[in-house]
């Protein structure tokens, strides 16, 4: 029995163009987070898969990322790619992508002060 308890929460994370050229006359543009380009390098090959950054974010639900690739390419072909523990290492990868995302405390103080409009009209003399 598990004893885990699984909250589903979605999650904002970085995205990543991917360019597959399938073959000689078929080339096509996704969008996936980071981590799914493995599962594209796999299937068609490294030198067929270039990855470019994108400024946006994709949600996604951590808890059921395994699952959602598993239907997308097969639990096999995943399975190649991440392991046979059922998404336990997929886990630890979209976590570390979760806190990439997050500011740290200090960062988030900073922005908070930053926003504060302040008190005196720039250029204003003092009396």
């Amino acid at each position: 029995m598990n004893t885990k308890e699984l909250i589903y929460s979605d999650f904002q994370i970085k995205e990543v163009e991917a360019v597959v050229r399938r073959d000689a006359f078929t080339t096509i543009h996704v969008y996936v987070p980071p981590y799914e380009t493995n599962i594209l390098r796999n299937l068609f090959g490294r030198e067929n898969v270039t990855v470019f950054e994108r400024p946006s974010k994709t949600t996604i639900t951590p808890e059921q990322e395994y699952d959602r690739l598993c239907a997308k390419y097969g639990h096999e072909v995943v399975a190649k790619v991440f392991g046979e523990d059922d998404g336990d290492r997929l886990m630890e990868i979209v976590e570390g992508l979760m806190k990439e995302g997050q500011l740290p405390a200090q960062e988030k103080a900073l922005e908070g002060t930053l926003d504060q409009e302040p008190s005196e009209t720039k250029g204003a003399k003092k009396r």
